[in-house]
């Protein structure tokens, strides 16, 4: 396999992860009522809500949960397989 497939395929794997962790992470801040002021807590809410604000439209409101997080955990998942499937059938 070509070096430039394997960096695509990390490339997407460490893309995938870190938007899993930050999702966790958000869903672990959301627990304790931490303060937006925070600079932590603005960035992962920052980087989490233009993933979670569509499907959160989208769905509708299910009481106290929020399920667009898992929702958008499975298209994480189900894109980060998609993706790397892709690169290595098109880059062998």
């Amino acid at each position: 396999m070509p070096e430039l497939a394997i960096v695509l395929i990390q490339s997407v794997q460490l893309l995938a992860n870190s938007m899993v962790a930050l999702i966790f992470a958000r869903i672990v801040l959301s627990w304790i009522y931490p303060n937006v002021r925070n600079t932590l807590v603005y960035w992962v809410w920052r980087l989490t809500e233009p993933i979670l604000g569509p499907i959160r439209r989208v769905l509708p409101r299910t009481g106290p949960m929020d399920l667009s997080v898992w929702v958008a955990l499975l298209l994480i998942f189900f894109a980060r397989r998609l993706i790397i499937g892709f690169l290595y059938t098109w880059l062998r």
